[in-house]
């Protein structure tokens, strides 16, 4: 089954930041997955149960600031899920 994009939009920041200027993406699947995108690549997602899936086997400091607003997670908690390529 082949999955596409419905959406793309821009990620709201959840700290006194105003903007991630455009940086940070969220992309709606039609399999109900949510998928976060930074700096054009794909970081982690949210299936549509709600887990979160990490693509990415780095970390940034903006880029957790981005997956702080898109999940909530700390480097703590996202560098401890096993990494998924798919």
């Amino acid at each position: 089954m082949e999955t596409n994009v419905l959406s793309v939009t821009k990620l709201v920041p959840k700290d006194s930041h105003k903007s991630f200027y455009g940086k940070a993406l969220v992309k709606q699947m039609s399999n109900g997955t949510s998928v976060l995108q930074s700096y054009d690549t794909d970081v982690c997602k949210r299936d549509a149960k709600g887990n979160i899936i990490r693509l990415w086997p780095g970390w940034s400091v903006t880029t957790g600031r981005h997956i702080a607003a898109f999940c909530g997670m700390s480097k703590k908690k996202f560098t401890q899920l096993p990494i998924n390529k798919n």
